[in-house]
């Protein structure tokens, strides 16, 4: 009994040294992801943690701002006014009395604070002292309009102290403002989007119906931020994700695509370090470099177990140092965020990145892949510290793996140049010896005869049907009208090689996608390729197409039978047989400046299949020029009724398997 208990103080001794030495760390209530190959999100080390949250004397708090003194300006919207705190401390406060329901603040270099006061659908401008400066409304300039309403949610302001206010709204964008109320104009204004059932109306609708019911006016932006270099950032709430954050250059055009984001965005800053924070509704926190590339994405609603780091209602972020601060209405708080050793080495290669200094930065992101070997932007960083460096080789490779066709054409062109000029001479001289050999060879052929007993063995091999039907291929190709009746008349062709000519074609789709190069090839990683999936692309797009037009045909007077549709497809597919596989194999050749050489020499293959395919229709059904024309076009809306069909029919059978599935499980419960 006392050796029990001697060896159980002994293990609770150990424990507590062990206690004040190791850290100890709360899990987070999140996840934390970065972008991967491919465009996907993988899951990554913490990028922060939530150290604290800081209850506020604030009623459902709408904005903050971070000053460059480092004094935080708080919205506090439901008691009308903006308060001033140090390190998270309430220092001060302004507007009180004067605001009524203040939902944007910021500040500029000079300490001068800007208001958006939404309750007086004004803008209030007070001293740094905290006098009030100046308050001014709904613009009276024409330019901003007649029926315009001046309804300021946000706001941010430039070094020249021009105001970009966010107006409720307002379809045009930003009302750009001087300090004097003065309106100067509309600046980043969204594009109107035009969805599948607006098109459908605007096709079938009268104009009457159009102006009741269509509206397309552009989304009105939700937020804005100016970086250091007066590029405003502005955030749309309910737009598509790809487009609900912006980059506008000074002269208004937008620099960020396909960014990947949220539809329902709250706030967006930009810090002097390269680096980007966006907070949804959802409690997610998104963090990108200035380019628009996606470093992390954490958070996690609060759904009512008020862990730390969940956010219930988020309406702005800022960032202080190392620290990321987000202000929640709901909670009348602010939550603190910590940033981890994995994350601040991200920061120290994005801040150097940002600053072009390609190789500074690249042992910070060799780092980074030790931990997370699938962070794409430290890949494209070491990249272009490579191709800076002059290494091609190691450029190459390596701007493989962050998927940048850009990048990768540029250091193969500088490959390809150098080994043009080692050996462009060398290649010519072996031209030119090869041709004078072959032209040698022709004048003693000519002269000897040499080859004429092995051209008798192959055209005696022309009698054996399959070798006949394969050099019929290349007559089809030369004299396609005239095949077409070899066809019907059951001279030439036969289903068996028809069937191995779609065979081919299922190789060479295949293929095709391992052999084209990185640059011209939609896939950019060749372990990607599902085979199964495009084999089947391929084959029901074949078996739509010859099933659909045969039955058109027997309803249109066509003289087609099946066996025809099938053979004359098959044949009319053979210009893609035979040149898809030498052009995916010279596009490894080729950089994006030859890309028109591609795109050129694959359309050409595609016009001359669609033509074969034109000239089948026509010769097989024994049709005119516009029955040809009215055929295909039924037939591809035939096959389209196929897959629309096909796919409401796999919805239909997955539901009733669900619900057979569900009665079976819950039989098997009751029993």
């Amino acid at each position: 009994m006392k050796q029990a208990l001697r060896v159980l103080l002994i293990v609770i001794l150990l424990g507590a040294a062990l206690a004040t030495v190791l850290p100890v760390h709360a899990l987070t209530p999140y996840t934390t992801w970065a972008m991967g190959p491919g465009g996907r999100l993988f899951l990554t080390q913490d990028a922060y943690i939530p150290i604290a949250e800081v209850d506020l004397p604030v009623a459902a708090p709408e904005d903050m701002f971070l000053a460059p003194d480092g004094t935080l300006y708080l919205a506090d919207t439901g008691n009308g006014r903006i308060l001033k705190l140090r390190n998270l401390e309430v220092i001060g406060e302004l507007g009180k009395g004067t605001l009524k329901s203040p939902t944007g603040v910021t500040v500029d270099a000079d300490g001068v604070v800007y208001v958006a006061d939404a309750g007086n659908e004004a803008v209030a401008i007070f001293e740094p002292d905290g006098a009030l400066r100046r308050t001014f409304g709904r613009p009276s300039e024409p330019l901003f309009g007649k029926r315009r309403q001046f309804l300021p949610r946000k706001l941010a302001v430039d070094a020249r102290r021009n105001l970009y206010v966010v107006s409720e709204g307002s379809v045009d964008g930003l009302a750009l403002m001087n300090t004097e109320g003065n309106f100067i104009g509309y600046f980043a204004a969204n594009t109107a989007e035009m969805s599948l059932k607006m098109i459908l109306q605007r096709l079938f609708l009268t104009r009457e119906q159009l102006e009741q019911f269509v509206k397309t006016e552009a989304a009105s932006p939700s937020n804005v931020a100016i970086d250091r270099r007066g590029l405003v950032y502005t955030i749309t709430a309910g737009t598509a994700r790809e487009r609900s954050l912006r980059k506008f250059t000074i002269n208004g055009r937008n620099l960020f695509h396909n960014v990947y984001g949220s539809s329902t965005f709250r706030d967006v800053q930009v810090s002097d370090e390269g680096l980007l924070l966006a907070v949804d509704a959802n409690g997610q926190i998104y963090e990108y470099d200035l380019n628009g590339t996606l470093l992390f994405k954490f958070g996690a609603p609060d759904r009512g177990e008020q862990r730390l780091g969940t956010l219930s209602n988020p309406t702005a972020i800022e960032r202080a140092g190392d620290n990321l601060y987000v202000l929640d209405k709901d909670k009348n708080a602010i939550v603190v965020f910590q940033v981890t050793d994995f994350a601040r080495r991200v920061h120290d290669g994005v801040r150097l990145y940002m600053e072009g200094l390609y190789t500074e930065a690249q042992p910070y992101f060799e780092d980074v892949l030790k931990y997370n070997g699938l962070f794409i932007m430290a890949y494209q960083a070491i990249a272009d510290a490579h191709y800076k460096r002059g290494d091609y080789a190691q450029a190459l490779s390596t701007y493989r793996y962050a998927e940048d066709r850009n990048g990768y054409s540029q250091a193969f062109w500088e490959l390809r140049n150098a080994a043009l000029q080692r050996h462009l001479a060398n290649a010519m001289i072996g031209a030119c010896g090869l041709w004078i050999a072959v032209s040698a060879l022709g004048r003693l052929q000519r002269r000897h005869r040499w080859f004429d007993p092995l051209r008798r063995q192959i055209s005696a091999l022309r009698r054996v049907r399959p070798v006949d039907d394969f050099v019929f291929l290349f007559r089809f190709i030369k004299q396609p009208a005239d095949s077409f009746y070899y066809i019907k008349a059951k001279q030439r062709g036969s289903l068996a090689f028809a069937f191995v000519l779609y065979g081919w074609i299922v190789v060479v789709r295949i293929a095709s996608l391992y052999l084209t190069s990185f640059i011209f090839n939609p896939y950019a990683n060749p372990t990607d390729i599902r085979v199964e999936v495009e084999a089947a692309y391929v084959v029901i797009a074949l078996v739509l197409w010859n099933i659909a037009n045969y039955l058109v045909s027997t309803i249109s007077d066509g003289e087609g039978r099946l066996r025809d549709v099938v053979i004359g497809t098959a044949y009319s597919l053979f210009p893609y047989a035979l040149f898809a596989l030498p052009i995916a194999l010279i596009s490894n050749a080729l950089t994006l400046n030859e890309v028109f050489l591609y795109e050129f020499a694959t359309g050409m293959v595609w016009f001359w299949v669609g033509l074969m395919l034109f000239l089948m229709v026509k010769e097989i059904h024994n049709y005119t020029l516009s029955e040809t024309v009215r055929n295909i076009l039924i037939t591809l809306f035939t096959m389209t009724m196929f897959l629309l069909t096909g796919y409401i029919l796999y919805v239909l059978f997955d539901q009733l398997f669900e619900f057979i599935s569900a009665i079976v499980q819950e039989v098997g419960l009751r029993g």
